[in-house]
């Protein structure tokens, strides 16, 4: 008999319960299926506990590698050249860093490993254990793991491409135990866009009060909607994105009006707000992250009374991120360029798109109570990046910058058991609407594509955009948009892998930094260079490879083309 690990509390949950839901039985560890199955409130825990896949592929729950998925992009540098073992530096720098051996970003095992626990749902519910719960409950529940189950493959079809579908529900199909070859990626996205469907058919609208942060129908129309834009499906995008824009008409979500700093934060510090479809949330001591202890200011350091050098910065905004937020001058909204700092009046960091102040810390910035001092000898400092060894571990920003978007303010965070509780974002209404933006585009329907387009500048009071006519001149306008939206929130490598602009951004290129120097009470501000060499960034990266366990394992499966 298989036992089930059922969910007691918040732990592994994505919701925000404020209380414990209490099984009908004497707590232990694991339980049988005729207990998991016993009544819905014993399957809301086994079901909960699914709730995990979101928080594996959860940017801000990083681990030891630090590993996000915008650091490999434009948008992030990390400071010192060993962070993390020097997993992102030298995927950069050295040839051969990604292989079948080696790849600290693939989720394989993981995500096979979630997939195997929602199959064994699957033969369960199939083979009675269920029948005597109410069916309507029950449907939704299965809906639910029908949604992560696609969730987990498209998170493994967007790094891998075509893989293994293990999808009998009538019996458990391990990937450990048989061989089976890899399906098409074409394969792919059309179980998983169907899975979505059939979910998006059963799940509420909404959940209340305790259950809050639970599945829903514009979740499953939502995430159906991403998957139809990598996969290419225009018109299935526009479609699901209009489902859950019938949602937003009803009032379940909201584009948030954004024209302050403090408007346009709302999305990121108020729970259950309006703009969230799919938040994962956390909570102290059961389940909390690092991303405090790994990316804050380094002066924070001295302020929890830690050693110098434990917390902060071990990696930071890129110049080429802080630069994408346009700037005010007088009347007008122009392009920020440091080229320019005599034109604007209040600096660089005045007057910029209410969404910089969202995204990215400064120097003067306000933090906890005092004033950032990103500068060199100040108490945030700052330090031009080097691969020597004498620098690993040295907790300063090589950009001038540090990361505000997903940062916890709270003042009881002791970086020793309490960390922090900052939800992530999974998806947002903003994303839908950028979703019908681009799917039109490439629909060529470009009125339609500027109005969705527009709807996400003047919600935080910038001006409407030209309306372009072809795709090229459209991209400049989606990709600005899309960093400035959604940058930090784990959509930039994909971008710029499926618009095939990835090497032309990546390889060969350096990115850049801000170095300021003080004096008296001026600043000086120079951009300089945050790598030492180019960054090397082959075609063959825009695919990972299938991990080489696999293929020893699964003797039908075979390697992608390029890695072979």
């Amino acid at each position: 008999m298989k036992t089930k690990n059922l969910l007691l509390g918040l732990a592994l949950s994505t919701l925000t319960l404020q209380s414990c839901n209490v099984l009908d039985i004497d707590p232990t560890d694991t339980y049988s299926e005729s207990t998991a199955y016993a009544s819905i409130k014993n399957l809301d825990l086994y079901v909960k506990s699914f709730y995990n896949v979101f928080y594996s592929n959860a940017d801000i729950n990083v681990g030891a590698n630090l590993a996000m998925d915008d650091g490999v992009s434009d948008l992030i540098k990390y400071s010192w050249f060993n962070v993390a073992e020097g997993s992102v530096n030298k995927l950069f720098y050295y040839d051969n860093m990604m292989s079948p051996d080696a790849n600290y970003r693939s989720n394989w095992d993981d995500m096979y490993e979630q997939i195997r626990r929602f199959n064994e749902y699957f033969y369960d519910v199939h083979s009675g254990f269920a029948d005597k719960l109410d069916s309507d409950q029950l449907a939704i529940r299965t809906a639910e793991v029908r949604f992560m189950r696609a969730f987990a493959y498209q998170e493994l079809v967007l790094r891998h491409g075509g893989v293994i579908l293990r999808i009998n529900e009538d019996r458990v199909d391990d990937h450990n135990q048989r061989a089976k070859a890899r399906s098409s990626e074409e394969d792919c996205w059309t179980f998983i866009l169907d899975e979505y469907e059939k979910a998006a058919q059963i799940l509420p609208e909404e959940w209340t009060g305790s259950e809050a942060g639970r599945l829903t129908k514009g979740a499953a129309y939502g995430m159906k909607a991403r998957a139809a834009l990598y996969a290419k499906r225009w018109q299935d995008a526009v479609n699901a994105a209009l489902e859950v824009e019938k949602l937003e008409k009803k009032g379940v979500y909201q584009l948030l009006s954004g024209t302050s700093k403090d408007s346009y934060m709302q999305i990121f510090n108020t729970v259950n707000n309006k703009e969230l479809i799919l938040p994962v949330y956390f909570q102290q001591k059961t389940k909390q992250h690092m991303f405090n202890h790994f990316f804050c200011p380094p002066y924070d350091t001295e302020k929890a009374g830690l050693q110098p050098g434990t917390l902060g910065a071990a990696a930071t905004p890129t110049d080429e991120y802080a630069s994408a937020f346009d700037i005010k001058v007088g009347k007008d909204w122009k392009s920020f360029d440091w080229t320019h700092l005599n034109e604007y009046s209040e600096g660089p960091w005045g007057n910029r798109d209410p969404r910089f102040y969202a995204s990215i810390l400064y120097n003067g910035a306000n933090w906890t109570g005092r004033q950032l001092e990103l500068y060199v000898g100040g108490k945030d400092g700052y330090m031009d990046f080097s691969t020597s060894a004498s620098q690993d571990y040295v907790r300063t920003s090589t950009t001038g910058y540090i990361f505000r978007k997903f940062m916890d303010e709270s003042d009881n965070i002791n970086y020793v058991d309490i960390e922090s509780t900052s939800y992530w974002i999974e998806m947002r209404y903003a994303e839908i609407v950028l979703i019908l933006s681009e799917a039109y585009a490439r629909l060529d329907k470009f009125k339609e594509a500027y109005d969705y387009l527009n709807k996400i500048r003047t919600r935080v009071g910038l001006p409407i955009l030209a309306q372009q006519s072809t795709w090229d001149n459209y991209l400049e306008d989606l990709s600005k948009e899309r960093v400035c939206e959604l940058g930090l929130e784990g959509h930039r490598w994909y971008d710029l892998v499926r618009w095939d602009i990835a090497q032309k951004v990546l390889n060969g290129q350096r990115l850049h930094g801000i170095k300021i120097e003080k004096t008296g009470s001026s600043f000086l501000y120079t951009r300089v260079e945050c790598d030492t060499q180019d960054r090397k960034f082959p075609k063959k990266y825009n695919i990972f490879p299938i991990p080489s366990s696999e293929l020893r394992n699964n003797i039908m499966c075979e390697q992608t083309p390029s890695w072979k």
